[in-house]
């Protein structure tokens, strides 16, 4: 800021007033962001005598721009990072978004599908080969029924003219009482129709037909909420704009706030998609299963109607398993709410019993889903409920994602817990008959020379302050998300380098050399993916620290990176305080 003064009194000489916006310093030495008006003042002759200033500190305002602009960029983070194509369309069936994936399934750049019919740009095609007419579009139809829509198969045509079998659920966007476009979530078939094999086409046909209508669900799950977490950060967004440009820097804060926690329910649904398919982040460790039970039993009891009578039995000596605390804690909870809410708010007793069970060659194996039940020693958690029970039908679809006796889009809290067994290599199972309540049977299995842990909560407190010095290379072909890391490492005094894809990481680090002293590396890039480049990069420079990014959970990123070897792993999507806690953890030397 050297010189402006200078320079802004100058103008207001010559031209009787000079405007500026920036950075101003107090005496004690903090900054202030202000506006300045600065004029000439003129004797009776015309001439300037003197300059006057009128300074207005708008500190607050412009941290709250920083915050939206922040905000609009977390929230573009979440929907670009979608597992499945993904399209917003407005009230005539014009495309008003499209995430990477779908970019990259149909050959179409973003910029060219924006503003195009849907119907134009990808057609519609009956998995029969038959065409849509474009009135009987299913996206036409859900704009003008406002019903949602679920494909077994489908099929749109890439860019180039093959044709892509997809699968899809539209699900309606709805404003004032009227339908403002809708939401819809495809899956490309291509892979799945390929691996089908002409020798066992009967039996794959009818375990494809089910896998799809338990996909159906679940696509119109994801859209039913992610259409409502989208509609309330875009919505309360654009609210904390308005409130800025009104000068309501306070009213705008609240709603920055609103759009923050729905972004991390829109975080925790993608971990509990994980979790479903087994693949959710864990930390292994030994866990006592004793003292976890003892200490979530008031968030337990908090959980259920102060009618039903919790009963908690698990010996002192319940052996230690291997296993993510969280998470367990998770399958823990979710049995006990679904046996209370079985329950209802009626009288009755919910019970919670650990046992260890030895399982032979010669007895019989309980029915579970998960892995196969073998040989050897295991830790049982019965769960059992004296609700109504369930009939065959219900008993047989419990673990479907989003199923539910109650009302549509209710989550997955059962289907997370079979992902989670399924994570620990465990397994699951259900006994019930109507009138005769639940019980929910877990099978984990147990290594006998865990040493027991501490009996303490485990929880750790990190600090997220972050200081230091040197280079760190950014790798991530979406620009929202080197724009944060970017803001977070400079501004601990950090030197960063950006690249955009594999190949201009591996380019940038042959002329960094050893100045750089760690690499964040994304999963999946254009040109070079983030395996393909950290080999490219080991072989540059053997130690070099790097830690992958990404929206799949660190099982899935460990298999996809194989032998090259990762110093650790961050989850998308992540806060400032958590991208600095992971950086400090790795850079910072251990103090013996």
């Amino acid at each position: 800021m050297q010189g402006i003064p200078e320079r802004e009194a100058r103008f207001a000489t010559d031209t009787g007033r000079a405007e500026d916006s920036r950075w101003h310093l107090r005496k004690d030495g903090s900054r202030f962001w202000a506006n300045g008006v600065m004029v000439g003042l003129r004797d009776d002759a015309g001439q300037v005598v003197g300059l006057a200033k009128i300074i207005r500190d708008d500190t607050e305002r412009h941290r709250s721009e920083e915050m939206l602009q922040y905000q609009v960029n977390l929230a573009d983070a979440i929907t670009s990072n979608a597992v499945e194509a993904m399209f917003l369309l407005d009230n005539e069936g014009r495309i008003t978004f499209a995430n990477p994936t779908a970019v990259s399934l149909f050959g179409w750049e973003q910029e060219e599908l924006i503003g195009e019919l849907l119907h134009d740009k990808l057609h519609y095609q009956h998995a029969d080969g038959t065409w849509y007419p474009g009135a009987d579009c299913p996206h036409r139809q859900v704009l003008i029924t406002g019903e949602t829509y679920r494909s077994v198969e489908d099929c749109f045509v890439h860019r180039d003219g093959r044709i892509i079998p997809i699968s899809c659920s539209l699900a309606p966007i709805r404003s004032d009482s009227i339908i403002a476009g809708a939401v819809m979530v495809v899956r490309d078939l291509t892979d799945e129709k390929q691996a089908a094999s002409v020798q066992r086409e009967n039996e794959e046909a009818l375990r494809q037909a089910q896998k799809l209508e338990s996909i159906g669900v679940l696509a119109g799950g994801i859209a039913h909420d992610f259409n409502n977490l989208l509609t309330g950060v875009m919505g309360k967004a654009g609210l904390a704009g308005r409130g800025i440009q009104a000068g309501k820097p306070e009213q705008a804060a609240k709603l920055l706030g609103d759009v923050i926690a729905a972004s991390e329910r829109a975080a925790d649904l993608t971990r509990q998609l994980l979790a479903y398919a087994g693949k959710g982040r864990f930390l292994i460790l030994p866990v006592d299963l004793a003292k976890l039970v003892s200490e979530v039993s008031t968030l337990i009891r908090a959980s259920i109607s102060k009618k039903i009578t919790l009963v908690i039995d698990v010996p002192d000596d319940c052996p230690v398993v291997e296993a993510d605390r969280a998470q367990i804690q998770q399958l823990f909870m979710n049995l006990v709410i679904n046996g209370g809410e079985a329950i209802g708010d009626q009288p009755g007793t919910l019970t919670v019993r650990v046992r260890t069970e030895h399982l032979s060659e010669r007895r019989e194996r309980p029915r579970t889903e998960g892995f196969p039940i073998s040989t050897g020693d295991y830790v049982r958690i019965d769960v059992t409920d004296t609700g109504a029970g369930m009939d065959d039908e219900t008993r047989s679809r419990i673990f479907e994602p989003f199923f539910t006796t109650k009302f549509l889009g209710r989550g997955l809290g059962l289907s997370a817990a079979l992902g989670i067994v399924r994570g620990h290599r465990g397994a699951i199972g259900v006994l019930s008959q109507p009138g005769q309540g639940t019980t929910f049977t877990v099978l984990l299995p147990i290594r006998r020379d865990l040493r027991r842990p501490e009996r303490i909560s485990g929880h750790v407190a990190v600090e997220p302050e972050l200081q230091g010095a040197g280079t760190i290379l950014v790798a991530d072909d979406e620009e929202a998300v080197r724009a944060l890391v970017q803001s977070v490492l400079e501004s601990a005094g950090y030197s960063v380098e950006l690249a955009k894809d594999g190949l201009e990481t591996v380019e940038r680090l042959r002329v960094l050399g050893e100045s750089v002293r760690l690499i964040l590396l994304d999963l999946a890039m254009p040109t070079l993916g983030g395996p393909e480049a950290a080999r490219e990069l080991r072989r540059l420079q053997p130690d070099i620290p790097i830690v992958a990014m990404s929206g799949y959970g660190d099982i899935e990123v460990m298999q996809r990176f194989g032998e090259v070897g990762l110093d650790d792993f961050l989850a998308k999507p992540f806060t400032p305080d958590q991208l600095a806690g992971k950086i400090r953890d790795i850079l910072t030397p251990v103090m013996d």
